[in-house]
């Protein structure tokens, strides 16, 4: 081989090895704007799950706040409920008492409304001397 030859192989050669370090540098940027893509994505992906995270926290001690006003709540009810129960006992009780007790309670709301001593007799079923002392007791209240 004659040195012309050599120079033109060595020359072709370099070309070649230009042209791998060129397709290498090609390849090399490429893989770095991925990296970079992917990094940024991890990060945008990083941010949501954080935010994610935040919000399940937040639910969860809304969830906490609730339970303990509805147990809050529960007891109210059932506090409400044993002062209904006793309630409808003592209604019992008034509503088994004695009917001229009875009629004394009617009388004596009537005549705080107004009725008079006839009224009295009439309605509720009293004598003249109950209906007028009714009727005098409560012109007492009006005066007092």
């Amino acid at each position: 081989m004659t040195r012309a030859e050599l120079l033109t192989v060595t020359v072709a050669d370099v070309a070649l090895l230009a042209l791998m370090l060129l397709a290498g540098l090609i390849v090399m940027t490429t893989l770095f704007v991925m990296y970079k893509r992917m990094q940024k994505q991890r990060n945008q992906q990083q941010l949501a799950l954080q935010s994610a995270q935040n919000d399940l926290r937040a639910l969860c001690n809304a969830a906490v706040t609730m339970g303990r006003q509805v147990k809050r709540l529960q007891k109210r009810l059932e506090s409400v409920s044993l002062q209904q129960n006793e309630l409808d006992a003592r209604q019992i009780q008034i509503d088994q008492a004695d009917p001229d007790e009875q009629s004394y309670q009617h009388a004596i709301k009537l005549a705080q409304k107004g009725a008079n001593t006839e009224d009295l007799i009439e309605v509720c079923g009293l004598s003249r001397g109950e209906a007028d002392l009714i009727n005098m007791m409560h012109r007492l209240e009006k005066v007092g």
